[in-house]
């Protein structure tokens, strides 16, 4: 997260822009609502493999790299969906990948794939 160019990326809270994800061949996607996606016009359009199916989704969050995201990534993309800092009730992995691919589908995250060079 600390590569992360736009404001309010990876951060908790009302000022949260997006989260970003390393995917299990270590390329970088920025995860988002429609509303936050950044202004920038040389972002690449969002990747639309994830939308055809949740079981696309949750087969790109599961294989997800393992050392270069953060331990609780899903959790915070998950209160990112849901824009509360603190759900009452602690939900499961499976349950958490569900619940974001289901988003995926709907077009309530995007998946923007990042340049780092």
């Amino acid at each position: 997260m600390s590569i992360i160019a736009y404001s309010g990326g990876g951060h908790l809270g009302t000022f949260c822009r997006g989260h970003e994800l390393v995917c299990q061949f270590g390329y970088s996607h920025l995860i988002c609502k429609p509303v936050d996606k950044p202004q920038d016009p040389l972002l690449n359009l969002p990747d639309m493999s994830v939308v055809v199916s949740a079981t696309f989704g949750e087969q790109f969050l599961l294989s997800r790299h393992s050392w270069k995201n953060e331990t609780d990534i899903l959790s915070r993309i998950y209160h990112y969906l849901i824009a509360d800092d603190y759900a009452g009730v602690p939900l499961s992995e499976s349950e958490l990948v569900s619940a974001i691919s289901i988003a995926f589908e709907q077009r309530l995250l995007l998946v923007i794939p990042i340049d780092k060079d």
